[in-house]
């Protein structure tokens, strides 16, 4: 009798986000969001921008939320143990 393997062959299931670029997504969204509330407190409050003030707020809102979810993914991953830095091609002297 041939001997079973002791490893199942993986099943492929379906492709699921990396949670890096899910958490980076996440603190876009939320910084798209709150640049949109901003937007709308200054038009009540009389400051008429229109749709560039909105597309400004919003954006740069949005850069600075994946900025703060990519630092805090960052700590984060580097507590679980992975590794963060690149991987250089070449080894360093000792």
């Amino acid at each position: 009798m041939a001997k079973k393997s002791a490893k199942a062959p993986a099943v492929e299931g379906p492709r699921r986000i990396p949670p890096r670029i899910a958490v980076l997504a996440v603190g876009v969204a939320l910084g798209a969001v709150w640049g949109s509330v901003m937007w709308m407190i200054f038009e009540v409050a009389g400051r008429e921008t229109g749709a560039r003030g909105w597309a400004y707020l919003a954006l740069t809102t949005a850069m600075i939320g994946g900025g703060v979810a990519a630092i805090f993914g960052a700590n984060a991953a580097r507590r679980r143990g992975e590794r963060i830095s690149p991987r250089s091609p070449y080894r360093r002297r000792k």
